[in-house]
């Protein structure tokens, strides 16, 4: 594994050889200078001339030798055979060049580091011994040429065996900053997919982290649909940030789980990550055609061992665990972030189920329940007056026929949730004012309505919902309050609407009544409450036995919103 410091390092190293290369000539020059040789000058000037020069052409072409050198180490071989022949010149084993012979030993020691150095060191102690063979010069000592031969392992060991040290460093190093910034980019993709807001979107930011941020070329990833129990919801994207899927494999396409539908299927089936898979990937030839040819690591995507996806990056040469351990990382928090999702939107939609059930009860209750109780108490007034009087019977059956109709209507605006128009303050009145004659055709019930303000200003919802909580008190006062006289007065004005329902009937106790209505799961002034509530409004109900009732709705509002 290579860092981006390396290059610099090995410059520096190699002008560090260079220089060592030059120094190592001072014996011989100092030599050439006392003219205390047997050594010819002439054999000596042209030796040392052509180490100057061998010196000089490297000095100058530094760069383009250290990186020929790393790509073909067998080079080496021409400079110990030029330091054999500057040994087989120099009077052999007493040569003045012994240290120059070293520069080879410490370029295998630094670039190919123990195995290098000591590969050098053994051929130079070779070609040494073979020069010093049939000469007999002054000095020469076979404790001197064993410290020699020494020298040549224990340098090129010693310093092979420091770059060895160095090599694993600076690889230790560079791990632990490509894990510093997996680790961001886990961090950070962390902290991003807490705010997705649906399943594709997570897709996508795992996606954009593997490709732009960890550089991996290609990733895949496809959901599981839990109820039909297949692989589906396929997403893809390159490093390019090209889309791999656009105009070729659907999203929706559906992968079926079973042990016969290839190497994904079986990932997700067992839990085992797959490295580098290169077999039948799927049974299904279009996703195997949009994936290629290439090798794959699978990572099934579990949240407490159930499978809820399965994350696909293509594979290459040479990875390192630390990275593979980082897609891992990834793949936990894929798998966390798309079970809590789904989660999250499977308890959504049964709190919507949930609340839709309570709203339609509410609807059934606030018109069909009431006009049903207007035609029943209506129907017991016709029976009550016949035979006496058969033409007035007649009349009030053929209002409650069309009463049936207006009633069954408003079942039909219950279940499309629907209002037929537009609600205006006029249509709010007339509305009130036929349902209290469907409900009230037999009673001396006097009520007046009045509506203040810009009705304009109040949002579509809560004129709905308004109209609705009117026409359950004026229910009650009809069913329970034995009033004569009941006022309606909505005033909309200064961000909020106010809905007053006043009776002068017999009252009641508001602590009394509500405790009734718990325990008999009814929807009257519960459901008024909880209608006003779901608006961020304020109910109060003020009434006492033998003094009426007043009942008081505070809606918020803004600008008709």
């Amino acid at each position: 594994m290579t860092s981006a410091r390396e290059p610099l390092n090995t410059r520096q190293v190699f002008r560090l050889l260079i220089l060592y290369r030059w120094f190592s000539l001072i014996p011989a020059a100092l030599l050439l200078a006392t003219s205390q040789n047997a050594i010819p000058l002439s054999l000596l000037s042209i030796t040392l001339a052509a180490a100057a020069f061998v010196n000089l052409a490297i000095t100058l072409f530094a760069a383009r030798l250290n990186a020929l050198l790393r790509r073909r180490p067998w080079l080496l071989a021409f400079d110990l055979l030029f330091c054999f022949a500057l040994v087989v010149l120099t009077d052999g084993w007493n040569t003045r060049y012994y240290l120059y012979t070293f520069s080879p030993l410490l370029a295998a020691a630094f670039f190919f580091q123990l195995r290098g150095a000591m590969l050098g060191a053994a051929g130079m102690a070779g070609l040494f011994l073979l020069a010093g063979i049939g000469q007999t010069g002054t000095g020469l000592t076979w404790l001197k040429l064993a410290e020699q031969l020494t020298g040549y392992f224990v340098i090129a060991g010693t310093f092979g065996y420091a770059t060895t040290l160095l090599a694993r460093y600076t690889n230790s190093l560079t791990e632990l900053d490509q894990a510093h910034r997996d680790l961001e980019v886990i961090h950070e993709l962390t902290l991003s997919l807490q705010s997705a807001a649906d399943v594709v979107e997570v897709e996508e930011r795992v996606l954009v982290a593997v490709t732009n941020d960890l550089g991996f070329p290609r990733a895949t990833i496809a959901l599981v649909d839990q109820q039909e129990h297949v692989l589906t919801a396929w997403l893809g994207r390159a490093l390019d940030g090209q889309a791999m899927f656009v105009g070729g494999l659907p999203h929706p396409i559906q992968l079926r789980l079973a042990p016969d539908s290839g190497m994904i299927a079986q990932s997700l089936l067992d839990g085992q990550v797959r490295l580098s898979a290169k077999s039948r990937l799927t049974s299904n030839e279009q996703v195997n055609t949009y994936l290629g040819a290439d090798s794959y690591h699978v990572f099934p995507l579990l949240l407490r061992e159930h499978p809820v996806g399965v994350l696909l990056v293509t594979a290459s040469d040479g990875e390192e665990a630390s990275r593979l351990r980082s897609l891992q990382a990834i793949a936990n928090q894929a798998a966390v972030a798309v079970g809590t999702t789904m989660l999250c939107i499977d308890r959504a939609q049964r709190l919507a189920v949930q609340d839709e059930r309570i709203r339609i009860a509410r609807e059934i209750h606030d018109s069909v329940s009431q006009s049903l109780f207007g035609i029943t108490y209506s129907l017991d007034a016709c029976v009550k007056l016949l035979p006496q009087e058969p033409d007035t019977v007649k009349n009030e059956l053929a209002g409650l026929l069309s009463f049936a109709q207006t009633t069954r209507d408003e079942v039909r605006q219950s279940i499309l949730d629907i209002w037929p128009s537009e609600l205006t303050a006029e249509r709010f009145a007339q509305d009130l004012r036929r349902y209290l004659a469907g409900i009230c055709r037999v009673s001396e019930l006097a009520v007046a309505i009045e509506i203040r303000g810009d009705f304009s200003l109040i949002p579509p919802r809560a004129r709905r919902n308004l109209y609705r909580i009117a026409q359950e008190a004026l229910t009650n006062i009809v069913r329970h309050a034995a009033a004569t006289e009941a006022r309606v007065c909505l005033e909309a004005g200064q961000g909020q609407a106010m809905l007053t329902v006043r009776d002068n009937g017999r009252g009641f106790d508001p602590a009394l009544a509500m405790a009734r209505e718990i325990d008999r799961e009814r929807f009257g002034l519960l459901g008024i409450g909880e209608r006003v509530a779901s608006l961020g409004g304020t109910t109060d109900i003020l009434s006492q036995p033998g003094a009426g009732a007043t009942i008081v709705v505070s809606v918020p509002f803004a600008n008709g919103r």
